[in-house]
């Protein structure tokens, strides 16, 4: 899951930095209306991408967390007794 959540992450970086590259260096690539709102919104949706991604991995870094936690205290309460 971690090699997953680290992939979407950096497509989703590449792709923003590219976009935001060609609209700086390339602006001739946006004159029309059309061209303009695609970039945008592919721009927003990749943005919105990286959020869900980031978001998934701390929940999967949460739950991986609370779940070897609860298992280090069964274990620990086993010792004791």
């Amino acid at each position: 899951m971690k090699l997953v959540n680290v992939a979407g992450f950096l497509c989703h970086i590449a792709i923003i930095i590219v976009d935001l590259y060609g609209l700086v260096f390339y602006p001739e690539s946006t004159g029309t209306l059309n061209s303009a709102f695609i970039n945008v919104a592919v721009l927003l949706a990749n943005v919105i991408g990286l959020m869900a991604t980031a978001s998934a991995g701390v929940i999967v870094n949460h739950m991986v967390r609370k779940m070897l936690c609860i298992s280090v205290d069964v274990k620990c309460c086993r010792l004791s007794y």
